[in-house]
């Protein structure tokens, strides 16, 4: 593949005739096109990371650092946990991980987890890694399906010789300085931390590599080893309590404009409400009690003082090791075959940690029960219970129901994650003479997953521990099981034995499978006279063929199965598979060059057949114009139709229940939406009012597959220009505006399980509403009530925007001024215009720019950049200081958009101010072949911006009441690092 050299600095876009002086390199490659030309630049924008970017960043983890580009939007990284699927993905323009193809040494990687099949960030050590380009817009034609918002390509240190040894640790320093959230805390009698020093990360790298036969080879073997420690959310102001927002006391027209913390209603001191059953009639049906603080055995009425705290043992950084091992290898066997191998492996293990299992009201014995049932003579009840759970009935062997809430603060939930992966391939390749190249390859890539689950409690052990025999005192069903007392706070009366019963673990695992057989060859049609009578250089062409076969292999325990563990989600078995057949091509013709106001005119243009086994195809094309009137300036413009085939996930994925993060407007003492609105989801006029509203902004949704689904389809216009104006040496910027429009999106429901219900209660449509079903009973969105939210092709998406790249390097002899070294500036932002989304074909849309909360999301913010000035001095001292710049985002929900509206004007999260990151580093070599390296990111130690993700749900997509994908959620951040090579 074409990979263009980076221009030294934060990123860089390829310049047109980049002088020698400037940088040199040993290939010319260009990510983004198959044709190997002398002078040939992507026409696409393009963004480069270099080896140095990755030691100056202090990172470890190569996500890190691409989530700072401005234009990636956060995936999932370290910062999530009860979100978290443990792997770490990069995400194009905000259209998803899914949307974006990642490739190594021009390869792609394989799926990383069955669940989600997308590229596995964490199996690429970024010690291994040399440069990073990052190619905006659809390249489908080169690269095949899904390479709809782009392409990430991570080029790896090859032929190297000698050995060499890396090892950092970095750590963070924060200051508690939320006094807003500190209020919230002591007034709801919490503990706020105090300073912090935590969240140690370790890096250790060897690299060892050596020519041989008379240099016609090279080995190059690594391996890497890398561990996290876990920092809880108690340990940062911002995150120590669930936010919920609420009018205060001199709030206008109701506005929220105050916080409280709010534990979950499912707290140690138990929530109670009593439903009619069968001979049973409770007194009241329609309020919600607990278990009396005092610990005596009577119930009194449910308060929000009740609450359970459950961002206290939830991480806010996940535990993680991880280890990585390789080689790089090619022998030239002869003069035009030169044989080629590549092995990487990864294995990592991490574990997310978050609130204790227990009861949670709306969920019963069974998958779409929402009760459970306790006999109206159990002898762990007193009298005054009894009467309360069965009313006339009490004593009496009758069997009494309730929604039951009730924490076990004893252990916390936990997912141990493990992936293990690695990818092979074999190839020749080699100059055939006459300008014709060829490059053959097979290539096997695996990944293994499973996810052992602790801390659950099983469903069905509760109901049955929750049947007592009042004579013996033992369970009804006999067996093992151990009675359970939930009618006494704090979980005074339940027994370790009890416990014991109750826990059970859950267990899934399964792996992906890529296969790849892809030969191409590329010429240049010049040597035959076929050009341009105006170029000296001839047509230039690339031909191939690729076939790849995925398969995924997802398998769940029982427990999974039935549903069955009490705070998590029901799963289901999977297995599928998918082969596809390729052909492509590529054409390169200058037209005109080295003429008078016109250096250089060329067009290109590109075509792929896509044939699956599942019954599609799909073409996909490109065409690309570039004129260059001077050295100076490079106009350049592209377009490219891309698709996106349905993965196995998206096609065969089981039905099950789950949840989503919003919140339900119908829900609470006061709802958010009038009766009329309510009523056409499914509220009647007697639940009105005293519908739950969904536990921690968490409400249900059924999920799964379609065997119907088309291909997604997207069209991709980028206009740009490069300026390497002579009159300024060193200097270089490049401007582009991009338009991605994807089309017959596949996407969960009507826009999201969250747009469904947001539409309907707005606009009254069968359509959405008729995809919301409540309890029977209680109207609850929990529980037995979910939103449908199955597979389906449907509606838009379009985002446009433009990017900025500069760079400027000088001295300061170029000044007149003493030899104390050179400067380089570099310089690349985002300026997102517009992300509209269509939830329906032919309905309305909304707009995500400059946006973020229960149906944008992550903050995707109008404008982003990164900035960098190194100072390269003659004393061995090299200093970089890196600007980071995320703008402000508003609150989606106080929006009067009818998908975005939440009937609320929430103005204490109304908006996300902009964050600006001020990172130092310096290295110093110490002798030739030692270097020693340190620095502080986020030197002022910012908070990150943190907000409602209890009742709004404003921050349900992230995680301890903040976006870990988007902001530094730990602090300062100090990293020492040192390099040796021998």
């Amino acid at each position: 593949m074409i990979c263009g050299a980076a221009i030294a600095g934060v990123s860089a876009t390829q310049a047109f005739a980049e002088t020698k002086a400037a940088t040199e390199v040993t290939e010319i490659v260009v990510t983004g096109s198959r044709i190997a030309q002398p002078n040939i630049t992507s026409n696409s924008p393009l963004v480069t990371v270099t080896q140095e970017d990755v030691k100056v960043a202090g990172t470890a983890t190569i996500d890190t650092l691409t989530n700072a580009l401005p234009q990636v939007i956060g995936g999932q990284n370290l910062g999530q946990s009860i979100n978290s699927n443990g792997t770490a993905t990069v995400d194009l323009r905000g259209l998803g991980p899914s949307r974006t193809v990642v490739l190594v040494n021009g390869r792609r990687l394989q799926p990383g987890d069955p669940q989600t099949p997308v590229a596995d960030l964490n199996s690429i050590p970024a010690a291994l890694v040399e440069r990073v380009d990052v190619v905006t817009g659809g390249a489908s034609a080169v690269y095949g399906a899904d390479a709809v918002a782009g392409v990430v390509n991570f080029l790896m240190i090859k032929n190297f010789e000698g050995l060499k040894l890396d090892a950092q640790y970095s750590f963070n320093d924060h200051d508690q300085q939320d006094s807003t959230v500190q209020a919230a805390l002591k007034a709801g009698k919490y503990t706020v931390p105090g300073h912090m020093t935590d969240g140690g990360q370790t890096a250790v790298s060897i690299v060892f590599g050596s020519n041989f036969d008379d240099d016609k080879g090279n080995v190059t073997v690594f391996g890497t080893y890398f561990n996290a420690q876990p920092v809880t959310q108690a340990t940062r102001d911002y995150a120590a309590c669930g936010l919920y927002s609420q009018p205060g006391p001199t709030s206008v027209n109701s506005a929220y404009d105050s916080y409280k913390c709010f534990g979950s209603s499912n707290g140690a001191y138990g929530k109670f409400r009593f439903l009619n059953a069968p001979g049973v009639a409770p007194p009241n049906t329609t309020s919600n009690f607990a278990d009396n603080p005092n610990g005596s055995k009577t119930f009194v009425p449910s308060q929000g003082s009740f609450g359970y705290n459950f961002n206290t043992l939830s991480y806010l950084q996940r535990q993680d090791d991880r280890y990585t091992a390789g080689y790089f290898a090619h022998y030239q066997i002869a003069p035009k075959i030169e044989l080629y191998s590549e092995f990487m492996f990864a294995d990592d293990r991490s574990t997310a940690q978050y609130a204790p299992s227990g009861l949670f009201s709306g969920t019963g014995a069974v998958v779409g029960q929402s009760y459970f049932e306790v006999n109206c003579n159990n002898p762990l009840m007193s009298a005054s219970q009894q009467t309360a759970l069965c009313g006339a009935a009490a004593g009496t062997s009758a069997v009494g129901r309730m929604l039951a809430g009730y924490r076990f603060a004893a252990v916390p939930r936990t997912d141990s994650y493990s992936h293990t992966s690695y990818k092979i391939n074999f190839g020749a390749r080699g100059d055939l003479g006459d300008g014709w190249n060829y490059d053959v390859y097979a290539q096997y890539g695996t990944a293994a997953y499973q996810d052992t689950q602790g801390g659950y409690t099983s469903l069905s052990k509760i109901q049955k521990a929750l049947l007592v025999d009042p004579t013996t005192g033992k369970c009804m069903s006999g067996g093992d099981c151990v009675p359970l007392n939930i009618f006494q706070a704090l979980g005074q009366g339940i027994s370790q034995d009890a416990y014991k019963y109750l826990l059970t673990p859950g267990l899934r695992n399964g792996n992906t499978i890529e296969q790849i057989v892809s030969g191409s060859i590329t010429g240049d049609l010049g040597q035959y006279g076929v050009k341009s009578p105006w170029a000296d250089q001839g047509l230039g062409v690339a031909l191939g063929s690729e076939y790849r076969r995925e398969s995924l292999q997802y398998n769940v325990d029982n427990e999974y199965t039935l549903g069955d563990l009490s705070g998590g989600s029901q799963s289901k078995s999977n297995a599928g598979a998918f082969d596809v057949y390729e052909l492509f091509g590529e054409a390169r013709m200058p037209i005109i060059q080295d003429k008078a106001w016109i250096k250089s005119l060329s067009v290109t243009g590109g075509y792929r057949y896509s044939d699956y086994n599942t019954g599609v195809q799909t073409n996909t094309y490109k065409g690309e114009a570039e004129y260059a009137p001077t050295e100076d300036v490079r106009f350049r413009y592209s377009y490219n139709r891309a698709v996106r085939a349905p993965n196995i996930v998206n096609l065969y994925e089981a039905q099950v229940q789950n949840l989503f993060n919003g919140q339900d407007p119908c829900g609470g003492n006061t709802p958010q939406k009038s009766l009329a609105a309510c009523a056409a989801s499914g509220v009647t006029a007697a639940q009105y009012g005293h519908i739950d509203p969904c536990p921690a902004s968490q409400c249900g949704s059924v999920t799964g597959g379609n065997p119907d689904l088309q291909p997604e389809l997207a069209d991709t216009y980028t206009y740009g220009a490069v300026f390497t104006p002579h009159f300024i040496p060193g200097f270089s910027m490049s401007v582009d505006y991009w338009n991605i429009r994807v089309r017959n999106i596949i996407v969960r429901g009507l826009g999201g399980a969250a747009t469904t219900l947001g539409n309907c209660l707005s606009t009254g449509s069968s359509v959405y509403c008729s995809h919301v079903h409540r309890d029977a009973t209680t109207g609850d969105l929990f529980g037995s009530g979910f939103v449908d939210a199955t597979n389906t092709n449907t509606g838009f998406i379009q985002t446009k925007g433009i990017d900025v790249t500069g760079t400027y390097r000088t001295s300061f002899a170029d000044w007149n001024l003493p030899d104390w070294g050179g400067l380089t500036f570099g310089f690349v932002g985002t300026y997102t215009k517009n992300y509209v989304t269509q939830p329906v074909t032919g309905g309305g849309t909304y707009e995500c720019a400059g946006m973020y909360g229960v149906t944008c999301d992550v903050p995707d913010p109008k404008w982003r950049h990164r900035a960098k000035l190194t100072w390269t001095t003659p004393w061995n001292v090299n200093a970089t200081l890196t600007w980071r710049y995320i703008g402000s985002t508003k609150f989606d929900g106080n929006s009067t958009n009818a998908f975005l509206n939440q009937g609320i004007t929430d103005t204490i999260d109304a908006s996300l101010k902009a964050i600006n990151y001020i990172d130092l580093s310096a290295s110093y070599k110490v002798r030739t072949g030692l270097t020693l390296r340190g620095g502080v990111n986020n030197v002022f130690d910012q908070d990150p911006p943190r907000g409602d993700s209890v009742n709004t749900g404003a921050f349900g997509g992230g995680n301890g009441n903040t976006f870990p994908q988007t902001y530094d959620t730990l602090g300062r951040n100090i990293f020492m690092s040192v390099s040796a090579e021998f």
